[in-house]
């Protein structure tokens, strides 16, 4: 991994730094490098997932954007994407919060190490609400191309968030 393109949450490396001050982020970097697309996808997640800002994923996703993994399954387009959005911002979870754990910057991709919370308040994957409010981890990889989001990659940890909703027994077996 090259120096100058690894930025860590509270760690400045090389030409590119990221400062993190109570979720306020700021950035020192050209458009398009390690700083610069860290910048849209920190932008993504701060606006539009915690702060439901649909409004702006034109300005941040590529129009024939592609999504693949986690809950959302694979979206093409923006159109699609957008709708997806949409019906989460209503859907299984209330109160949701993505915080960002770390975050990794070479080329064209950023990796985003990060915990989901929320309160299931409505229906998701198959189960009803359960009124229980949950924490989970992930891994997002995202490509940024001319500036936008044009792919992401996602794992999260959907077998411990059913647990933790008391949709699945704690252990194999149940018990």
């Amino acid at each position: 991994m090259k120096m100058g393109s690894c930025i860590r949450r509270g760690f400045a490396a090389g030409m590119a730094c990221l400062v993190l001050f109570s979720g306020a982020v700021a950035f020192a970097a050209q458009p398009g490098g390690a700083a610069g697309n860290i910048a849209v996808v920190t932008r993504f997640l701060t606006e539009v997932v915690n702060g439901g800002r649909i409004d702006i994923v034109d300005q941040l996703w590529a129009r024939d954007m592609v999504w693949r993994g986690a809950s959302m399954g694979e979206v093409h387009g923006i159109e699609a994407f957008r709708k997806g959005l949409e019906a989460s911002v209503g859907g299984g979870f209330s109160g949701m919060h993505l915080d960002i754990k770390d975050i990794v910057a070479d080329g064209d991709k950023v990796v985003v190490r990060f915990t989901n919370s929320g309160t299931n308040t409505g229906p998701f994957m198959g189960y009803g609400a359960t009124g229980r409010h949950a924490e989970w981890e992930g891994i997002g990889i995202y490509r940024v191309v001319d500036g936008k989001i044009a792919e992401a990659w996602f794992v999260e940890d959907m077998l411990g968030l059913q647990r933790a909703l008391g949709n699945l027994p704690e252990t194999p077996g149940g018990q």
